[in-house]
């Protein structure tokens, strides 16, 4: 299997980048500009193989060119500018096209190569800025209501990937992605949100005090976590479903996070505020939706995810001294 990842410099392609390489995997990374040089020093002692393209995802032909020149089988499409509101006001041209005409390049380079599947990368961000009473969101029951560009983007890009299974035979499933958070997360430049457990790590190994509104998205999944359940989802022989939500299926807490950071550094602390002004943690974050239904993953692909909070910060934690040995702080990109 060879495997081609656009996106791949972001946190989400060095994550799955990881997960492929370390069982044997032949991987080609794609983005606008290499990946960390610290990634890249890790993936060469794994035991895949790994190629680097540099090369945009709305230029279709030089698309084609790699897919056919790397014999490419199966492509994961995770390339996109993740705007907040200030993106959205400059930006909103490029939004578009990145992640919906980039989207729409990706899928007829893959078609025209032939490529046996395609896994593109969705967001939770298609249903909006709350108001839902439901226990979870369930994929077909759920119908998305997006707010943001961003998030009316992706669900173009959703629907467009659907079409084109549909009227072209594309093999391609929709993944639905929770709140990503953990190793190799890092400012890329075309992200503008780091996660609120990123952040609050930051912040509490810097001896910080952090201030947080109680309503803040919550819908929380380890990256690890969250590049098995892809590559689950590239590795299914057959897909009974074209889209999956990717989570862990419960909310997480925020307060409890800086509970579990305060006991790894003391001098860090925190407070729920009643105003957003006075937040220095998610003071632009989205109201939170009820998690993800994972039912449909357990069912057809037996996926669990492992990491609880316990599990992902004592990963997180000796990943990151790993690549920054004690005293170094943010001495890097992660």
């Amino acid at each position: 299997m060879s495997v081609l990842i656009t996106g791949a410099a972001g946190f989400v392609g060095l994550n799955l980048a990881e997960c492929l390489l370390m069982r044997g995997t032949r991987v080609v990374m794609l983005d606008l500009a290499p990946p960390p040089a610290q990634a890249l020093a890790h993936f060469a002692s794994l035991p895949g193989r790994l190629d680097i393209e540099v090369a945009d995802v709305r230029d279709g032909a030089t698309l084609a060119a790699l897919l056919c020149r790397h014999a490419v089988t199966a492509l994961i499409h995770g390339a996109a500018l993740t705007a907040g509101l200030e993106r959205e006001r400059s930006e909103p041209a490029a939004i578009a096209e990145v992640n919906l005409t980039g989207t729409l390049k990706v899928l007829a380079a893959a078609r025209q190569a032939s490529v046996g599947r395609v896994v593109q990368l969705s967001s939770g961000a298609v249903f909006g800025a709350g108001g839902w009473d439901r226990g979870e969101l369930v994929e077909d029951r759920d119908l998305p209501l997006p707010a943001s560009l961003y998030g009316i983007t992706k669900y173009a890009a959703e629907r467009a990937a659907l079409r084109f299974r549909e009227a072209h035979g594309l093999d391609v499933a929709v993944a639905r992605l929770g709140v990503v958070f953990g190793r190799w997360e890092y400012d890329t430049g075309v992200r503008d949100t780091l996660s609120i457990p990123l952040l609050l790590a930051r912040l509490a190994r810097a001896g910080g005090r952090a201030r947080f509104c109680a309503e803040l998205p919550d819908d929380w999944i380890y990256a690890v976590d969250a590049a098995a359940a892809i590559v689950a989802l590239l590795d299914a022989p057959r897909l009974p479903h074209p889209l999956y939500h990717v989570g862990t299926g419960r909310r997480w807490s925020a307060a409890d996070w800086c509970e579990r950071l305060r006991a790894i550094w003391p001098a860090f602390s925190h407070e729920v505020v009643g105003r957003r002004e006075d937040a220095n943690i998610g003071a632009q974050a989205p109201a939170p939706r009820p998690p993800l239904s994972v039912e449909r993953l357990r069912r057809d692909l037996g996926f669990e995810a492992r990491f609880d909070a316990a599990r992902a910060l004592t990963d997180y934690t000796a990943w990151r001294d790993a690549l920054h040995p004690p005293p170094a702080l943010d001495d890097g990109p992660f």
